[in-house]
């Protein structure tokens, strides 16, 4: 990909008439959900990717309706919503009720094992989809995804079929998965039931780990590969090489990685409450990277060892 890209640039998703755009806003851990959706919204993004388990699915619903009525040329259509189905069921009386109270207390029973029960089941999929529409207020999703693989091949094979039965009813646009290895899609697809393959698979991605067998599998089956996390929460930035670059474009570190993610055709999710940093990440077009930057950039691939969240799609069966 190379400076022709803009802000309405979007990827074709396989398995679906939708396509997704190449940078979006990601609220993850969002102190201000509400508030940083509508500026991103306003800034030109046309792309929220929000999920159960963030607790903010509801305060982004609330920004994409409040932006709609306040743009009426702005169409539905033309936004992209993206949410993901957790493991268990988060409205369970034994589950926390906001991020803040997952994070400050606990511990909680987030995996399938620690609860006794899962929603990476066929009707606990579709009634997990459900539940994040109606908490959303949104009429439809345009990507929903199974967060994680953590649950086993049998239950994720379950989950994929849940996810299936809304796709093929019209709740949501596109079906995918995130943090999954090559060998968990290739176990799902041979299925013959399954009859869908992941849109998307959502990892951790940024130069310090370059997932090169992922994406690499992924490219090869047409699945889209998008990145969160690919500003490694602001603690990689600093990285000479990264800030030789920068400087040689008059450009920041973050905008630098940025851009470097859509060079290599990952779709993007960078996280702000800053509506200064919304709007800088969103300058990461008009311009690019040439072969020596490209080059530079992949010398900094760490493997795993450059992960700074939780998820190893390769520690899971």
């Amino acid at each position: 990909m190379s400076a022709e890209l803009n802000l309405q640039s979007k990827l074709p998703l396989p398995s679906s008439d939708s396509q997704i755009p190449v940078l979006g806003l990601g609220v993850c851990v969002s102190s201000r959900c509400e508030q940083s959706v509508l500026s991103a919204l306003e800034h030109g993004y046309r792309s929220v990717d929000t999920a159960q388990i963030y607790y903010n699915e509801r305060e982004t619903g609330i920004a994409v309706n409040k932006f709609l009525s306040q743009n009426p040329s702005v169409k539905r259509s033309d936004i992209f919503v993206c949410s993901k189905l957790w493991e268990v069921d988060l409205s369970r009386s034994d589950m926390p009720t906001s991020f803040d109270e997952l994070c400050n207390a606990g511990p909680w029973p987030l995996n399938s094992l620690e609860a006794g029960h899962t929603t990476y089941c066929r009707d606990g999929a579709l009634q997990g989809l459900d539940k994040s529409l109606k908490i959303s207020g949104l009429d439809y999703f345009d990507l929903y995804l199974l967060h994680n693989p953590r649950p086993g091949a049998t239950a994720r094979h379950e989950a994929w079929l849940g996810l299936q039965d809304a796709f093929k009813s019209g709740k949501t646009k596109a079906i995918g998965v995130s943090n999954w290895s090559p060998k968990h899609i290739d176990n799902l697809m041979a299925h013959s039931d399954v009859d869908i393959l992941p849109a998307v698979n959502q990892i951790e991605f940024h130069p310090w780990n370059q997932q090169r067998v992922i994406v690499d599998y992924c490219r090869s089956k047409g699945i889209v590969v998008t990145a969160y996390s690919p500003l490694t929460q602001g603690k990689r930035l600093g990285d000479p090489v990264i800030q030789k670059i920068a400087e040689k474009h008059g450009k920041t570190a973050a905008q630098v990685v940025l851009r470097w993610c859509l060079q290599m055709g990952i779709s993007v999710i960078p996280k702000s409450d800053r509506d200064a940093r919304i709007a800088e990440n969103a300058d990461v077009f008009g311009w690019s990277l040439d072969s020596e930057d490209m080059a530079e950039i992949e010398k900094l691939d760490e493997g795993q060892k450059g992960n700074i969240g939780e998820w190893d799609p390769f520690a899971w069966e």
